[in-house]
């Protein structure tokens, strides 16, 4: 009976719980793919920042989303890391960050801007697939306001507001 329970207790650790399966992420990837014109790989990888473009045709996703987010909510956050990846927007981040001497200030403007057209594009991706935006803005409010700050200067993100605004004015696009 002992052997029993370990064996179920050994295959329930090795069980996945996420709310969206590997199948899921193959094919949001292959819709991004389609979308971007692009042949970009994700892989689940943990990140501190949920998800993370590469600038080598690589998105990193960290587990945590897999486990816990919505099939439409990681598409919002993974079309929103094609985005930078397609447009170019990590060579471009180095290249500015060297350019100005590593201005902080100019640095996380820049970046704002490279944010806020990614979140333009993951809106756009989402209304291409008729998924619902608001999956995605959730993910926005949840994970972007603990890194609101007053000053924008201070951020390399954009304010939550502005975010939103950036990703319904793409779903509204189209």
């Amino acid at each position: 009976m002992k052997k029993i329970v370990i064996l179920i207790i050994i295959l329930l650790i090795n069980i996945s719980f996420s709310q969206i399966t590997n199948e899921q992420l193959h094919d949001i990837a292959n819709k991004l793919n389609y979308i971007y014109g692009s042949n970009i790989t994700v892989q689940i990888y943990p990140t501190p920042l949920g998800a993370m473009a590469t600038g080598q045709g690589l998105v990193f996703i960290d587990p945590y989303f897999i486990q816990n987010e919505s099939y439409e909510a990681i598409f919002g956050v993974l079309a929103h890391e094609w985005a930078h990846e397609t447009l170019g927007h990590i060579p471009q981040v180095f290249l500015q960050q060297w350019m100005l001497g590593n201005n902080i200030y100019e640095t996380n403007l820049f970046n704002q801007q490279k944010e806020l057209e990614a979140d333009y594009y993951a809106g756009r991706a989402l209304k291409m697939y008729n998924l619902p935006l608001q999956p995605f803005l959730n993910v926005l409010i949840k994970y972007n306001s603990s890194s609101d700050y007053t000053h924008p200067y201070l951020r390399s993100h954009p304010s939550t507001q502005e975010r939103i605004e950036a990703a319904t004015k793409g779903y509204n696009s189209i």
